[in-house]
């Protein structure tokens, strides 16, 4: 082999390596959570919404212009012309026992909750929830939902299930602000990331506000969240918020 050749070739590896690197969030570099407002005024125009996902107990992180849902479905929903601009948007999906359910989310134009029979030939609407996500617990399913816009910010966890064979949506509590992603912790509580807070959510309903104002707020716009041993990941705009729910203490995870 040539020595351009050789060149040629450690380059693209390097490369290849360094990507899949930055893949790994162990990787990435640990900064004390930024408060200047002029700094995260400067991060609100970065290009990168980073997303944060569990896979072999490792915290894989991806760009939002590169990640890729793993919410497909074994059929293509093809919309009459009456039914395009309802089904556009995010989607959320669920598999249940007799098909999907599936949130659609259109932000500031609004949402709808929608049932679809395992092959997608039957549907019908469940709710108009603004479906951000999905969250089993104790066997029990439930979604957070609700829109942070401009000045507005509000949302709610709703419980779904089935009422003489068809499924239901109810509200089983209200937030104090738009939920963007959630999680259990190890006791079992709904750890919820909002537009503007960090909250723990018992199984009493009592709400324990772990951030009450989050340098995120206005700025940074939270879109995923796990959990690893109680220590939460939150992927937002320019970088991921790390917080342990035993210490409390938060770093700030930067690729560079």
């Amino acid at each position: 082999m040539s020595t351009l050749k050789i060149i040629i070739s450690l380059l693209i590896f390097s490369s290849s390596y360094g990507q899949s690197n930055l893949s790994l969030l162990k990787n990435w570099k640990s900064y004390p959570v930024p408060t200047n407002q002029d700094t995260l005024y400067k991060y609100n125009s970065d290009p990168n919404d980073w997303i944060v996902s569990i896979d072999s107990n490792e915290v894989h992180v991806s760009s939002g212009r590169q990640y890729s849902s793993k919410n497909n479905l074994p059929f293509e929903i093809k919309p009459t012309k009456e039914e395009e601009r309802i089904f556009r948007g995010k989607r959320s999906v669920l598999q249940v026992d007799d098909g999907y359910l599936i949130g659609f989310y259109r932000g500031e134009w609004g949402g709808n909750l929608y049932w679809f029979s395992s092959d997608g030939a039957n549907k019908y609407k469940v709710s108009n929830d603004q479906i951000v996500q999905f969250k089993m617990r104790d066997n029990k399913i439930y979604a957070i939902e609700g829109l942070a816009h401009l000045s507005m910010s509000e949302g709610s966890i709703v419980e779904i299930k089935k009422d003489n064979g068809k499924w239901t949506s109810k509200e089983y509590l209200k937030l104090p602000s738009a939920p963007e992603a959630i999680e259990l912790d190890s006791k079992n509580n709904f750890i919820i990331v909002t537009s503007s807070s960090l909250l723990s959510i018992d199984n009493y309903n009592h709400i324990d506000t772990l951030i009450a104002t989050g340098m995120w707020d206005s700025y940074l716009y939270p879109n995923s969240l796990v959990n690893q041993n109680d220590i939460l990941f939150i992927g937002m705009r320019k970088g991921v918020f790390k917080y342990n729910l035993l210490t409390k203490k938060d770093e700030w995870l930067l690729p560079d």
